[in-house]
């Protein structure tokens, strides 16, 4: 296997940093070589978050930093968010974004406003783009701060692991009281996405 590149991008508060270290700790399990990375930037106040996991089952792997224009797979956490960092994505990738919008700090700011085509605009970009319902997912399973895992989930349809790894590697990042509801939560982003969008 390539080195693979998954970039998880959004605003702080949206679990990102989480979902990311549940990824990275399933490659570690299947045995693969894998780096992670993140930019936290303001992202207690409600900024950016990127965060890098690179995994290869044979390949070292140098740096935990994807080069720019070769994130085969792009979490989008937060629509805006995934309009900015499309760059860092190949042109064929795999772009799996949320559909619900956050107003990142840097909107808030006057004289700019939110754009109302951002979802257009990636699916104009060329790459893949699959909206998924995360946050309305989330809620319906009674557990709005799962919507992290619900993308984890869509995510995890691209990557060939078994199913019990995802399960050991929640269950080694999460909580114990909050890991039922995350799994649930997984399994229904699993069923979001079909395999190989």
């Amino acid at each position: 296997m390539m080195v693979r590149n998954v970039l998880l991008t959004g605003v702080g508060g949206q679990g990102i940093i989480t979902a990311s270290t549940v990824l990275a700790q399933a490659c570690r399990l299947a045995g693969w070589q894998v780096k992670k990375s993140e930019v936290h930037g303001m992202s207690q106040r409600g900024g950016s978050v990127n965060s890098y996991v690179r995994f290869s089952a044979d390949e070292q792997i140098a740096s935990p930093l994807i080069p720019e224009g070769e994130a085969e797979m792009m979490l989008a956490f937060e629509p805006l968010e995934g309009l900015r960092q499309i760059r860092q994505a190949t042109p064929d990738a795999v772009v799996l974004v949320e559909e619900r919008r956050i107003v990142p700090v840097t909107v808030n700011m006057p004289g700019v406003t939110y754009p109302d085509d951002v979802i257009e605009r990636l699916v104009a970009s060329g790459r893949r783009v699959t909206v998924v319902p995360a946050s309305a997912t989330a809620v319906e399973l009674g557990e709005s701060r799962a919507a992290n895992m619900v993308m984890l989930g869509a995510l995890a349809t691209q990557i060939e692991l078994a199913d019990e790894i995802w399960s050991e590697a929640a269950a080694l990042v999460l909580k114990p009281r909050a890991l039922e509801v995350n799994l649930r939560a997984f399994e229904a982003g699993r069923q979001l996405v079909p395999a190989g969008v």
